[in-house]
């Protein structure tokens, strides 16, 4: 029996302002998925998200989400909880009042909803509490209550474990999990693998604002054992590139700003005492150890030199 699609994304594209915000992106949820998208800051996360809610214009291509096209029911998501980062919310005002009003901009107030949410999350004892006087954790379970206050079929999380202080983070997936035993729907974005390795079963790798590769566990765990790269990062790496092929004569790969190559300790240290006697500044150098920079690395192709 085939799986319902949560989530089926068709070459989408998102153009503001003559910027791309999202290009070209394909990708899928089906049916018992936890989605996990993976990305530095401006690597398109929030934009792709954002456009899935109907919160960004569809330029191009076609988004369903839970069976509807986004593009003609742009304000129809009735079905869907989403948590943005920074949590925003009228910090002069108490819980309960943010609560209150928030929920009347979607429809009927239901304070039993509210109340049930608020002790789900432990915040029930905070509901008279300025919003101002709130650890950043506590916004972000505020976020997490509000979105689950109707039982959304389908929870976006951006960035649940950002900020949180380690003691908090599990107690952020234990929430997770839950919402899943319960039969919602996860998609999580993040800067990191490891935080959802143990929550996603499948993880979209995002770069340049479009999708570098969708990965299962097993795909992830192959591409993280691979080749280790040290790397450089400067202002121009392409031109940096190209010189470290030509007057070293090794291949080199570009991931954002650094420069990737493979080397023991010996040769990076005389790429960097090339630059440095060259009088190009280096911001930063050594080896890509976090597993989602190893995994991006070895998804990256070899720098060519006629590149531009």
């Amino acid at each position: 029996m085939e799986k319902e699609k949560i989530l089926d994304i068709k070459n989408l594209t998102v153009l503001v302002n003559e910027r791309f915000l999202v290009k070209n992106v394909t990708l899928s949820m089906e049916e018992g998925d936890c989605l996990g998208i993976i990305g530095e800051d401006h690597s398109g996360k929030t934009s792709l998200i954002k456009t899935i809610t109907g919160s960004l214009p569809i330029s191009d291509g076609e988004v369903f989400l839970l069976g509807r096209d986004v593009a003609k029911n742009q304000r129809d998501v009735g079905d869907v909880g989403l948590c943005l980062d920074p949590p925003v919310f009228f910090k002069y005002q108490t819980v309960m009042q943010n609560f209150l009003y928030l929920c009347s901009l979607s429809g009927k107030v239901d304070k039993q909803k509210i109340l049930f949410a608020l002790n789900k999350f432990n915040l029930a004892h905070k509901m008279k509490s300025y919003v101002i006087f709130l650890s950043y954790y506590e916004k972000k379970l505020m976020a997490l209550a509000l979105a689950y206050i109707n039982r959304p079929k389908l929870m976006i999380l951006d960035e649940p474990f950002k900020g949180l202080p380690s003691a908090s983070i599990q107690d952020m997936k234990d929430y997770i999990a839950e919402l899943q035993e319960n039969g919602t729907h996860v998609i999580i974005a993040s800067r990191y693998y490891s935080p959802i390795e143990s929550i996603c079963n499948k993880f979209v790798f995002m770069e340049g604002r479009t999708v570098k590769s969708t990965l299962n566990h097993e795909q992830c765990e192959k591409y993280s054992q691979e080749n280790t790269f040290a790397f450089i990062q400067v202002k121009y790496p392409n031109y940096c590139g190209k010189m470290i092929m030509q007057q070293f004569g090794i291949d080199v790969k570009i991931l954002g700003k650094k420069i990737l190559f493979e080397a023991d300790e010996d040769l990076t240290t005389e790429i960097v005492k090339f630059f440095t006697k060259n009088k190009i500044s280096i911001h930063k150098a050594g080896y890509l150890n976090k597993a989602h920079e190893r995994i991006f690395a070895n998804l990256t192709p070899y720098f060519k030199e006629d590149a531009n």
